[in-house]
């Protein structure tokens, strides 16, 4: 049986009302019933949060697919985190874990309103780094952030927090992360 591994932060992690679920773990299962799906998000994680545990949670499964999803807390100013920190912390993940089985989603859009520490500036630079990440490595890409924008009003994705995802951008990060697998499997 394949294995799919989600590998991410809170919002992969399918958190909801402050509280992580599997809600969207099954929604990918559901997708792909002859596979299994392994979700090892954590919320409030960092790349470089990821790279002392990808051993143990990720490689350690023998996963055939792996969604690489950080960023939300990347581009957080108080980490002080440059983007090239950033593109490095992924491309040892991605390397670690093997480009072949890597799908990579940028970082989402965060309402800047309400989390002024996640700047619009920080969310494109990060968007982009990410972008530049899936060429270098010829990876299947997800620009949510890019999707996300394509709405006048993005914030309908979002829970009332600005930050975690509502059923509307787990329905669009879905529509947009099934096909990316397909081509991966």
């Amino acid at each position: 049986m394949k294995k799919i591994v989600l590998f991410g932060d809170a919002i992969l992690a399918g958190v909801q009302h402050e509280r992580v679920t599997d809600y969207f773990t099954q929604r990918i299962q559901t997708a792909f019933p002859q596979t299994q799906v392994v979700n090892c998000s954590i919320p409030g994680h960092k790349t470089s949060d990821a790279l002392t545990h990808v051993q143990r949670d990720v490689i350690a499964l023998h996963p055939d697919i792996v969604v690489l999803f950080f960023g939300a807390n990347d581009i957080l100013t108080v980490h002080e985190m440059k983007p090239g920190y950033f593109t490095n912390n992924l491309a040892h993940l991605i390397t670690e874990i093997g480009a072949n089985k890597v799908v990579l989603v940028s970082p989402p859009y965060v309402d800047y309103h309400k989390h002024p520490e996640r700047s619009w500036p920080r969310q494109i630079q990060f968007g982009l780094a990410a972008e530049q990440m899936a060429k270098n490595y010829h990876l299947p890409f997800i620009n949510l952030l890019e999707a996300m924008q394509a709405q006048q009003q993005p914030e309908k994705y979002l829970q009332a927090d600005g930050l975690h995802f509502n059923e509307a951008g787990y329905d669009l990060l879905e529509h947009l992360l099934v096909p990316a697998i397909k081509q991966v499997l």
